[in-house]
């Protein structure tokens, strides 16, 4: 049965005046007009709703919606193949996040950071598909592999800043061989991925150390980590 303006209105959460204005300008113009001209749209009109919803999601302009729209329909399919994609990226995240909430039952300290972390940092420095790939490692390691591996940051950044105090220069053997510990420790949270290891990094330097080291390093070590790994790259 057909719709009025106000029943789609309130049954898709828009408003009417925005449903008034997208069959102003041809975006979504109801499938029939009562003899009073009420509007009335029909199934169809609500599955092109729908799109112009999701595309709306994705970022486009309204411009940018219609033309979309009235491309063929691989175009259709590309928008809508990114629209799923955000989507398995905020299960992914929503299942982690499951996870750190039911832990905080009995909460400490380290796992609300996490889940703060998880609510509001994962989509500022990652795409959906590098999540995916994230939460694919994290499941591969396991739980006793995600432990060992915040043991082997622990130990590795306490022998690196040992070697800072005692003054050691960045390019000695022995500091040398710690970066390729550190590189290697990198390689296991990025699976080796350059995309994920340059987003890794864009967020290191903008938000500061990885959580596992964070309360572990100073100032002056992540400074003199940075000037090790940079002569690590010049070797």
């Amino acid at each position: 049965m057909p719709l009025t303006v106000g029943e789609l209105a309130s049954a898709s959460g828009l408003t009417v005046r925005t449903l008034h204005h997208w069959d102003e300008i041809g975006l979504l113009r109801p499938a029939e007009r009562s003899g009073a001209g009420h509007r009335r749209y029909s199934g169809e009109d609500v599955e092109r709703l729908y799109r112009i919803v999701a595309l709306r999601r994705l970022g486009l302009s309204l411009d940018q919606v219609d033309a979309a729209l009235d491309a063929e329909g691989p175009d259709l399919r590309a928008a809508v193949a990114a629209h799923l994609g955000r989507v398995r990226a905020e299960l992914t995240r929503l299942r982690r996040l499951e996870g750190i909430l039911e832990a905080l039952i009995e909460p400490s300290t380290e796992l609300m950071i996490e889940a703060i972390e998880v609510m509001t940092m994962s989509e500022q420095y990652y795409t959906p598909e590098q999540l995916e790939q994230l939460e694919a490692r994290r499941t591969q390691l396991g739980e006793d592999g995600m432990a060992k591996a915040q043991r082997d940051w622990a130990d590795l950044i306490a022998e690196m800043d040992a070697e800072r105090a005692a003054g050691t220069d960045v390019g000695d053997a022995k500091v040398q061989a710690l970066a390729d510990r550190w590189q290697d420790l990198i390689n296991q949270f990025t699976g080796g991925d350059p995309g994920i290891t340059a987003s890794l990094k864009r967020m290191y330097e903008q938000e500061g150390a990885p959580k596992a080291s964070r309360g572990a390093m100073s100032p002056e070590l992540s400074e003199y980590v940075q000037r090790v790994m940079a002569a690590r790259a010049g070797r």
